[in-house]
This record gives structure tokens, sequence and C-alpha cells, in this order.
């Protein structure tokens, strides 16, 4: 059975047994690429953004709002997008960094390069096919 190029999401076949089923996960991850998960970050560490999980995953998400609730950032972390086992497409994102902490955050993959966002800023991010980030459009001071 062949997936979407880019989100991951399996086709439709002829005669589908529930196809409501596979319907409704199509449209929980077109919603959430079009909004903004919440992730809190636990430790003064990298983080790992998921490719594991029901639908819609981490990944799947258009943007992301980093937040440090109970974390003090020493250094500036990296937001890490899965890149290995084909669960990662190239696809644009928004990184919020909300983490109050002064620290930049770096959105990329394992593989590839990365692109900064101060603390309290947001940007467009696009992710190309050789897991390169590229900045799509400046800072911008974010306002919750």
């Amino acid at each position: 059975m062949a997936d979407s190029p880019n989100l991951d999401l399996p086709d439709f076949t002829d005669g589908q047994a529930n196809p409501d089923t596979r319907l409704n996960e199509w449209k929980e991850v077109f919603d959430a690429r079009q909004g903004v998960v919440r992730i809190n970050m636990t430790s003064d560490a990298d983080l790992n953004i998921t490719a594991t999980g029901s639908s819609p995953q981490q990944w799947q998400y258009g943007g992301f709002e980093i937040t440090a609730t109970g974390v003090t950032l020493t250094t500036g972390r990296n937001v890490i997008l899965p890149s290995a086992g084909g669960d990662f497409r190239p696809l644009a994102y928004s990184l919020y960094n909300n983490t109050g902490d002064g620290q930049a955050l770096t959105l990329k993959t394992a593989t590839g390069s990365g692109i900064a966002v101060a603390d309290g800023s947001a940007a467009r991010i696009q992710i190309d096919a050789d897991f390169n980030a590229y900045r799509v459009s400046a800072d911008a001071t974010a306002t919750s």
C-alpha cells in the first residue's frame, strides 16, 4: 500500500472496510498541519520531535511552540525532527521559542543543517529533501 508523499498517510483501497477510520486519520493530520503543538522541554538537553504513536504525530504539525516550564536551559538547544526510517518528509514548519531562558533553539534534522531561533521569537523554516533547514522568514517577536 502506498502512502501520501509528504504526510505519511496510508492510501485508501477499493472495498476497504471502515473507510471512515482512514478518513478521520487524514482529517486529523491535515488539521495538525494548520496548527501548532506545544511541547514542554523536560530537561536541559536537545529535544527530539516524535515520529511515533497515533496520528497526528508531533512532526506532522505545521508548527511548534517550545516551552521550558520547570527547566532552565543553560545553552542553546536543538529541536530535532526525525529523518531516518522514512518517517520524515521535507516540509515547512513554524518554530516559536517560548522557553524564557534567553537561549536559542535550532530546528534541524538529525543529519542536516539547522536554523536558530532566538528566545521570544518565531520563524518559518523549510526543510529540504537533503534534510537541511532554510529560513523562509526573518525572526519575528512572538506574542502569546
